[in-house]
This record gives C-alpha cells, structure tokens and sequence, in this order.
C-alpha cells in the first residue's frame, strides 16, 4: 500500500511538473506574441503612413548688387532635422535659384519649420545652415571656389533653434553631397507668383549669421 502511495505521488509530481513547464511555454508564446505586436516595425501597422521630409517654405528672398555682383539672399525654413539632409535641401534650393534668376552668388540660410519667422528673427541659432554658391567664382569677390557651406551640427530644439558646434563642410564632401541631388527644385512651399523682394546694395539684404559664425 505504501508503495502504491509513492508511486502515485511520484506520478503527480511529474504531472505538476509537465504544467508548470508547459505554462511556462504557453507564457513565453504570450510574451513573444504581445512582444511582437508592440516591437512590430511601424510601416507594418495599418494605417501607418511614414512622415516624409524635405519640404520647405522661402520664408525671406532679396537680390542686391555689390559693385557688378549680382546677388541673392534666400531664407528657407525646413522640416529636415539631420544636419546632412538640412545642407542637402540648402544645396537644391541654391541650385535652383542659381539655374532661373542667373545671380553671381547665391546665399541660402536654413532655418527650421517650428522657428521664428520674422524677419528681424531669422538669425544667430535661428539659422541652421549657410549654403554659398557661385557658379562661376571667377565672378565675384566674396568666395574663390563654388561652394561654400556651414552648419550647425544639432538638431533643432522644439521650437526651431539650433545649438552646438559649427562645421565648415569640405569642398569634395559637398560635391559628394550635391551630385545625390536627383531633382532641383524650388520649395514646395512657395507660390508660384511670389514677388522677390529687392533691396539696394547696403540695405537690409544682408545674410543672417548662423550660430557660432
């Protein structure tokens, strides 16, 4: 009789043991389920529709003469928020402008989408990057080769400023960056039959100075 009890007791360990192993792995199936609906890559949740950037606004466009120079000054406020794809958007925007309105030299200031929009705003750590273009450099006195490029290299706080270090970009690194340019094209933003501003020499046509310039 005391055989038959331990034997019966054996067999029901082994019975909780079988349940609480096979519990375990109903739970460990639970877990990898729930973890795999929350970890799931968001393009793969319905309705998901990934946020694009790289749409821009002028929020600010001059011309001026310095002597025979024929300037441009464009302010363009973006959504892009890696330096990179800011300096990118600043590189299209100045080849457009340099490509229909032919100025000597092109300046474009990036500021952000959620910054400052006045005018008298628009500098210092309102300004994320500074893109210089002269086409032909021969043409003016302010630079001695085509491109010129300076940025903040941050991302811009909530509110559209921008704070840390300054980089002055290589020349073969913004041709590198230029040449991935598949489309020039003014911003999306803009209308059609926006009138550009046009400002005599010494006036207020001067660009904004970035953070830390």
């Amino acid at each position: 009789m005391a055989v038959a009890k331990r034997k019966l007791s054996q067999a029901f360990r082994v019975s909780r043991k079988l349940a609480l192993l096979s519990g375990g792995f109903l739970f460990v199936l639970g877990a990898s389920g729930t973890a795999a609906l929350v970890f799931a890559p968001a393009n793969m949740i319905p309705g998901f529709k990934e946020e694009t950037r790289g749409h821009c606004k002028t929020v600010y466009q001059s011309e001026f003469r310095r002597g025979k120079e024929k300037r441009l000054i464009a302010v363009v406020s973006g959504d892009d928020l890696e330096p990179r794809e800011r300096v990118k958007t600043g590189l299209r925007i100045a080849r457009h402008l340099s490509e229909t309105l032919n100025p000597d030299l092109v300046i474009v200031q990036m500021a952000d989408h959620q910054g400052p929009t006045a005018r008298a705003q628009l500098r210092g750590s309102a300004i994320g990057a500074e893109i210089v273009y002269a086409p032909i450099p021969t043409r003016t006195l302010a630079v001695s080769q085509p491109w010129e490029v300076r940025y903040v290299n941050s991302l811009p706080t909530s509110t559209g400023y921008y704070f840390g270090e300054r980089v002055d970009m290589p020349q073969t690194e913004i041709e590198a960056l230029a040449h991935e340019i598949e489309l020039v094209a003014g911003c999306d933003g803009d209308l059609v039959n926006e009138e550009v501003e046009t400002v005599a020499a010494g006036g207020q046509g001067e660009p904004a100075k970035p953070a830390g310039h």
